[in-house]
């Protein structure tokens, strides 16, 4: 019989209950014309980290300093997806291991 030895989880929609603005987050990073583009190709969602990196240094650096921006006023509301807690508290309980994977900035990981 195989016994569990972890769970990774992801924060936003997993660990807590998704509080950021992502279609505002876009905009301000794309611009209201491109947003509008990149959303007509792209229906099921925008990897903004994956479209911003073939952008010029100066213009990745400034559109990771407005993701961080909004990533921290979502710490602001951040709010603990109902049942998050116990279920921590059993795979702990249980010693079974807790892993976090995400691309949010440190400063919302350092919360946990």
């Amino acid at each position: 019989k195989a016994r569990l030895r972890g769970v990774v989880f992801d924060m936003d929609g997993t660990l807590t209950v998704p509080v950021i603005d992502f279609p505002a987050m876009y905009k301000a990073v794309l611009g209201e014309d491109q947003y509008l583009s990149v959303k007509a190709l792209n229906p099921s969602g925008i990897d903004i980290l994956h479209h911003i990196q073939s952008w010029s240094p100066p213009l990745q650096q400034k559109a990771y300093q407005i993701i961080a921006d909004f990533e921290r006023q979502g710490n602001d509301r951040l709010q603990i997806m109902p049942g998050a807690a116990e279920l921590c508290g059993f795979l702990d309980s249980k010693k079974i291991r807790r892993g976090l994977i995400t691309r949010n900035v440190k400063d919302s990981v350092d919360i946990f």
